[in-house]
């Protein structure tokens, strides 16, 4: 009977972390896409101010009417190959918002999880020496580090940006956080 509540407790106190991580995944994701466009074009485009400066003289002059939205297109391809940067395909920024943000969540629970599991398997091993936790720990070690490696806050922290994948930017994580949840789910019981 005591084990069983233990186990619940365990459980809820589990359910709890997952939760408060997708929360504070959740604001530092829309704290991200909630900084000015200007600054989010520098990070994520990696422009300089100048380069700003001179799409927006393009852009005043595109207003004036003296380029035709073609000409303007264009235009703005020829400065973006001269600058060495690819630009993304056509894609409403609502939807990069919205796949970034679920992204950023989905993988900041993945790393939650694979860390609990990882404790998990550490806990067996200690317990038992048994050479299959060790090749869980090993698997979980290396899980960690996909997790780690995939989310886009650490991608960012080093200065890289995600481009109009859409769906597909998110679904790797969707489908890891399922086997984890899975494997989760068997290593409680």
């Amino acid at each position: 009977m005591r084990n069983g509540m233990n186990k619940s407790r365990i459980t809820l106190i589990i359910i709890a972390i997952i939760i408060a991580v997708a929360i504070l995944s959740a604001i530092g994701s829309l704290s991200v896409s909630g900084v000015a466009l200007e600054r989010q074009t520098r990070t994520r485009w990696g422009l300089s101010r100048a380069q700003i400066d001179e799409i927006r003289q393009i852009m005043e002059r595109y207003r004036r009417g003296e380029m035709s939205p073609t000409e303007l297109e264009s235009t703005m391809l020829a400065r973006f190959r001269e600058w060495g940067i690819v630009p993304p395909p056509h894609m409403p920024i609502p939807d990069l918002e919205l796949f970034y943000t679920a992204r950023s969540i989905i993988s900041s629970i993945n790393i939650t999880l694979v860390i609990i599991l990882l404790i998990i398997y550490i806990d067996a091993y200690r317990k038992t020496g048994a050479q299959f936790a060790l090749g869980l720990v090993i698997f979980s070690l290396i899980l960690l580090l996909y997790t780690i490696s995939s989310n886009p806050f650490i991608q960012m922290l080093f200065g890289f940006r995600a481009f109009g994948l859409g769906p597909f930017a998110m679904l790797s994580d969707m489908f890891a956080l399922i086997a984890l949840a899975v494997l989760l789910y068997l290593s409680l019981k």
